[in-house]
């Protein structure tokens, strides 16, 4: 008789704690195009729970979520100095994903900084522009094919530098590049040189000979003559470092 009554008793509580453990547990339900990171007690990362619904475990709780649809990071790096020594604003673009799984060290931290990403695509872009920029000429960025290749160079070593972040960065576009107005109406003024230039070059070479003579091309072709004085004092000194 006893023995059935221990046993009633310690069924009767078993009964009891499993519906205290029952009543702790939630469910949470994970919106599309996103994931759901959980933490336990001591805010801890546990989880990544991906879209649908989930049951919580016992002391664990939803702790924030990262969208994973792509998104559009623009951004402008200033004072960017070419190879010449002329001082340039780009305006650059590019696409990403958040990926969790992508990230393989520092998970807890690094998962925390991914609401962020958009901070960590636009300190690497502007330290890449920086240090990639430097070994062109101005005439270089408005070249399309060396300008396509800096944007693919770009592109290649910011996907490996975010990956391990756990950021998919798809590619980064160059969209604008100012130059000081004094620069730029220089490049405009040699521009309309050499398309004149061009032109002199269909006709019969005693022609050409005489034209290019009057308007002095060959001095004149170089765009840095148009430069205000100072700044052709600037560029002497750089070419001759």
């Amino acid at each position: 008789m006893i023995l059935i009554i221990t046993s009633v008793i310690t069924l009767f509580a078993g009964t009891l704690i499993g519906l205290a453990i029952f009543r702790r547990l939630k469910t949470v339900i994970v919106g599309e195009d996103t994931v759901a990171i959980t933490a336990n007690r001591d805010g801890f990362i546990k989880r990544i729970l991906p879209a649908g619904r989930h049951l919580l475990r016992p002391f664990e709780r939803l702790d924030f979520t990262i969208p994973t649809k792509t998104s559009l990071a623009v951004g402008r790096a200033t004072a960017i100095a070419t190879g010449d020594g002329i001082l340039a604003k780009i305006d650059w673009s590019g696409t990403y994903s958040l990926q969790p799984d992508l990230i393989t060290e520092s998970r807890s931290q690094r998962l925390r900084n991914l609401p962020n990403a958009d901070k960590a695509i636009a300190r690497n872009a502007d330290i890449l522009l920086r240090k990639m920029v430097g070994n062109h000429s101005v005439r270089d960025l408005f070249n399309p094919a060396i300008r396509d290749r800096l944007e693919r160079q770009l592109s290649q070593v910011m996907v490996s530098k975010l990956k391990p972040l756990g950021i998919a960065f798809n590619g980064l576009n160059l969209q604008s590049i100012e130059l000081p107005p004094e620069v730029a109406e220089a490049l405009n003024k040699a521009k309309a040189i050499e398309t004149l230039d061009g032109a002199i070059r269909q006709v019969d070479p005693t022609t050409r000979e005489v034209v290019r003579g009057v308007y002095q091309l060959d001095e004149i072709l170089h765009w840095d003559q148009y430069l205000p004085v100072p700044s052709r004092i600037t560029m002497k000194r750089l070419e001759a470092g």
